[in-house]
């Protein structure tokens, strides 16, 4: 019998739906777990998406066997109010299947940085978690311009692709920082395209391109604060040159 607290794991999803991840803890091997696991994701994928029916409601859901053990990860993106019905239709796969153990959200470690939700933008992404010596994702390159007096609020990594994500916060502007770019090396082109978030958060993008590398970085302030903002971003995003 799978043990689970049901209202706890709808919860868990519900408060981080891009980036929820559950474990099978006490599985007698791993292999059964992780077919149990790849049913339920099954039967994830197969909830109609809301506003297109024809797809599937999650943007991803995968069975990984990880060194915490056998997990199921989902990214909902923005449909937290699903939770119930993902967690529902993954425990009835997981009760078909007959695998025992128990049935938990897997948090992770408390990240090496200050995490402020109004940071995390990007979705398909995982958290880093160590940075190296001088406090930045590892694929940053040498030399790479910290902003001045901020302090960093997340760092991400992709989950199908190479580059990295790095966001900061401060209590004015970074007004300066683009010509520290500038000054690093990067050649920066404006991206005039806008969507919701970007006009939510007063944010610009610009792509940026360097030898060492390419990506984007975008300035926002905390979402929905109108004419009053009191904390500020600046969020690299950044691709190793191969």
């Amino acid at each position: 019998m799978l043990h689970r607290d049901e209202a706890a794991l709808a919860a868990y999803v519900a408060e981080r739906p891009s980036q929820a991840v559950l474990v099978i803890r006490g599985a007698p091997d791993a292999e059964t777990a992780m077919a149990a696991l790849r049913a339920a994701a099954d039967a994830v994928r197969a909830i109609p998406h809301p506003d297109e029916p024809t797809e599937p409601l999650p943007n991803w859901v995968e069975a990984l066997l990880s060194d915490d053990g056998p997990t199921l990860h989902l990214d909902l993106q923005d449909h937290a109010d699903r939770a119930p019905r993902v967690v529902a239709a993954a425990l009835a796969a997981l009760d078909a299947s007959g695998v025992p153990g128990r049935l938990e959200p897997l948090r992770p470690p408390a990240p090496p940085y200050e995490y402020d939700a109004n940071a995390d933008i990007l979705t398909d992404v995982a958290f880093v978690e160590s940075l190296d010596e001088r406090g930045l994702p590892p694929t940053f390159p040498d030399g790479f311009p910290i902003p001045a007096e901020a302090v960093l609020v997340l760092a991400q990594r992709s989950r199908s692709d190479t580059w990295q994500h790095a966001a900061w916060r401060r209590s004015r502007p970074f007004t300066e920082y683009p010509e520290t770019l500038r000054a690093f090396g990067c050649d920066l082109e404006p991206i005039t395209a806008r969507d919701a978030l970007m006009r939510a958060t007063g944010m610009t993008r610009d792509l940026i391109r360097h030898p060492a590398g390419s990506g984007s970085v975008s300035f926002h302030h905390e979402y929905g604060a109108g004419d009053d903002p009191h904390h500020f971003y600046v969020s690299v995003v950044w691709r190793p040159s191969p």
